[in-house]
């Protein structure tokens, strides 16, 4: 097979280091590689290289991601698969993270809710039921 799966997607950061730390701290994340330049290029994630996120230093302006409108043309959110939606649900919320609406039904089946990360980016929790179609 040609293409084998979606190995990872990347966020431009005004903050490398802080944005590591939130994900690890946040989300459960590990520091996997890193090109130790300073600003860093990062990738975090699970299970060594099964699921990674790339940080990357922002070198171009642009938009604040939080001031774009949620469904504008392309990339909207990264979406993180959990195995119990309400333990993570509770956990993020005491750590303060402000969610974007309240949890809903997700395509296909599971739960699902949206939260944004200090500098903006929108992710979610979603915790899938049943077979997709």
């Amino acid at each position: 097979m040609l293409y084998l799966s979606i190995d990872h997607p990347a966020i431009s950061c005004h903050d490398v280091d802080r944005q590591v730390e939130w994900y690890c701290r946040n989300l459960g994340m590990k520091l996997i590689a890193t090109n130790s330049q300073t600003p860093p290029s990062v990738m975090v994630g699970y299970d060594g290289e099964a699921a990674m996120i790339e940080l990357m230093p922002v070198k171009d302006a642009g938009p604040n991601p939080a001031q774009t409108p949620r469904f504008q043309p392309g990339l909207r959110h990264l979406a993180l698969r959990v195995g119990d939606f309400q333990d993570a649900y509770r956990r993020l919320k005491a750590l303060g993270v402000k969610f974007l609406f309240e949890p809903v039904e997700a395509i296909g089946g599971g739960t699902i809710v949206s939260f944004r990360d200090p500098e903006g980016n929108e992710l979610q929790i979603v915790q899938r039921t049943g077979k997709m179609k």
